[in-house]
């Protein structure tokens, strides 16, 4: 396998370094968002858990037609 190099400046590599740390606080906003911070019960996870199964059996139905059925 061959191999090669790749000379960078100090300010080449202080501006990527610090592009790598605003990534780094994106993604850590990110995952803040998306990470639920409400503590659920084990009635609820179980309930999840049987709605994920049913899910990857393919019983499913979309958000409008949920809407329509329920009115």
């Amino acid at each position: 396998m061959a191999t090669s190099t790749i000379t960078v400046t100090r300010t080449e590599l202080k501006s990527i370094h610090k592009e790598l740390e605003m990534m780094e606080i994106e993604i850590m906003r990110l995952k803040a968002l998306l990470v639920p911070t409400v503590k659920i019960s084990k009635k609820e996870r179980k309930e999840l858990e049987v709605i994920k199964k049913d899910m990857a059996k393919g019983n499913w139905i979309s958000g409008r037609d949920l809407i329509k059925k329920l009115g």
